[in-house]
């Protein structure tokens, strides 16, 4: 390859060095216009009593307009008069040293903490695990088909129809919980868009001011109110496709309140005591100026017996825990119009025990419930109870089920009882995550001598 010189007169050399040159001083040009703004830049100020050192320009550039420096390093009494020193970085620091003949120190720079951010999924339920706050995200969809005699009575022009068949989606929910800050705050929402009308179940805070203790803890917001174990057992873990009619009778469910609750003893006891509007969720005034009290305990001896129906969890030891509640409400409404004056006082009392020991299920629950209406001047005294169980015939997939109930909605009447007797056939592929329920009842009010039968059959999953 020959190489031609500037001048034509084939003087090799002499262009090689030339375009290294040119070469070399392009890149100079362009390494000290990138390091002046990175750190090549020095620059010292003394302003009251105080010696300014910077080795960044924009930082010089932001302090001389606004007399702030951003981020920077102060050494009080380091200065050569005793001024105070103030750098504007470690680099800051060094090229002084070696300006004013220094000795080279060694700083230690701590590494930077990345944040973290780690992503699951188990059981139908994406976690967001993050340095400051944890986010769980599950969805729960119920699908449901019912053959009812009770439809074929109570719907109209059904007439003569022995019973009718319809499809439903019972529930569709989505829940966010976890904590924030640290892990004693913890919070809850929980959406049901079934319900469009009345989508927002729960809405809460809770704080552990134990420390992680669980000792005792404050909880706020809207939530189910310390009443009724199926009631307190989401709807997505129960035996049967859903909770008795005693539990829908006696238990409150959800409203807005506060409660302070605790379990000490590793969870021995589960203790809880709250105050709340009595109007039911979503209802944020309380127009009466009365409240509704609720409080439950309940011993467990043999460690926490989750709010699970059906026994996944019992292995070599059983698991038993027995509770009692009371529930006490004052429902008052003045007379305005055609409604009339309504002023009676609720009290409701009620225990409950659950057994579960290798696939094996009990539940038994009983309440008593005394209405005293004022104005009438009058005492209605209602009772009822719950028994159902259910037992694995393969591993912990395959359950078969059983449950009888009864209302007496008036104890100072005879032959008004209301019974159910109820039986079931489960498939679970992941516990209650995954799941296909079957029942078949027969519901009897003998006040008004009917008997209906239903069938239903439901899917859940949680995703």
């Amino acid at each position: 390859m020959k190489i031609q010189t500037i001048d034509g007169k084939g003087n090799g050399a002499m262009a090689v060095r030339v375009i290294i040159a040119v070469v070399c001083f392009a890149v100079l040009f362009l390494f000290s216009q990138n390091a002046a703004a990175q750190g090549t830049f020095y620059v010292e100020e003394k302003k009251d009593n105080k010696i300014y050192v910077f080795n960044n320009m924009q930082s010089y550039k932001m302090w001389k307009e606004g007399g702030e420096m951003g981020v920077s390093i102060t050494r009080i009494g380091a200065g050569p008069n005793g001024e105070t020193m103030v750098f504007d970085s470690n680099d800051a620091i060094h090229l002084y040293n070696f300006k004013h003949d220094l000795p080279a120190e060694v700083i230690i720079v701590p590494e930077e903490k990345k944040p973290v951010m780690k992503v699951t999924w188990k059981d139908g339920k994406t976690t967001i695990d993050t340095d400051i706050a944890q986010l769980n995200i599950s969805n729960r969809i119920q699908v449901r088909w019912t053959e009812s005699e009770v439809l074929a009575a109570l719907l109209p022009g059904a007439e003569g129809e022995e019973s009718i068949g319809t499809f439903r989606m019972r529930r569709a929910k989505t829940k966010f919980d976890g904590w924030f800050y640290n892990k004693d705050l913890t919070y809850e929402l929980q959406l049901n868009w079934a319900d469009v009308l009345n989508a927002l179940e729960d809405a809460n805070l809770n704080f552990d001011i134990t420390k992680g203790k669980k000792l005792v803890m404050l909880k706020a917001g809207q939530y189910k109110v310390p009443f009724g174990r199926q009631e307190l057992t989401s709807s997505g873990n129960q035996q049967f496709v859903d909770r008795a009619a005693v539990s829908n009778l006696f238990a409150r469910g959800r409203d807005i309140g506060f409660q302070v609750w605790g379990t000490p003893m590793n969870g021995k006891i589960d203790w809880r005591l709250g105050v709340f509007n009595g109007n039911g969720r979503n209802v944020s005034f309380n127009g009466d100026g009365e409240y509704q009290y609720d409080g439950r305990v309940t011993f467990q001896p043999w460690g926490d017996v989750k709010y699970s129906e059906s026994d996944f969890e019992s292995t070599d030891k059983p698991m038993f825990a027995v509770a009692a509640q009371f529930d006490i409400f004052k429902q008052s409404v003045a007379a305005a119009g055609t409604v009339l004056a309504i002023n009676r006082d609720h009290d409701t009392y009620g225990f409950d025990a659950v057994f579960k020991y290798k696939g094996l299920f009990l539940f038994y629950d009983h309440y008593f419930r005394q209405t005293d209406d004022v104005i009438a001047a009058t005492k209605t005294d209602v009772n009822g109870f719950n028994f159902q169980g259910g037992y694995f015939i393969y591993k912990r997939f395959v359950e078969v089920a059983a449950r009888y109930e009864r209302i007496d909605p008036n104890e100072d009447k005879d032959n008004d009882f209301l019974k159910e007797w109820a039986i079931g056939f489960n498939y679970f592929y992941n516990k209650h995550n995954l799941k296909l329920q079957t029942d078949y009842r027969k519901i009897e009010n003998e006040a008004r001598a009917t008997k209906f039968d239903e069938f239903r059959v439901q899917l859940q999953f949680i995703f």
